[in-house]
């Protein structure tokens, strides 16, 4: 079994991504969320609740975990210059 781990897993994009590998036998799912969707979180979904800018409280919560695919689909800073 492969696992993959969506940071968000909510959103526009990434909602149909998890929804549909979600609905394959050969895939573990994880979401790392801050939790503020759980209605969208389909069943059999792992979710990790912690906010990805936290680094320390991330990495404690995922150190004993691996995974085949990390997905992000809105990883970007705003240049305000």
């Amino acid at each position: 079994m492969k696992k993959a781990l969506f940071i968000g897993g909510t959103g526009t994009i990434s909602t149909a991504v998890v929804e549909r590998l979600a609905k394959e036998r050969h895939w573990e799912i994880w979401l790392l969320n801050r939790g503020n969707r759980k209605a969208d979180v389909p069943d059999g979904v792992h979710q990790i609740i912690a906010d990805i800018n936290m680094e320390e409280d991330v990495a404690a919560k995922i150190k004993d975990l691996t995974f085949d695919a990390v997905c992000e689909f809105i990883g970007f800073t705003v240049n305000n210059h």
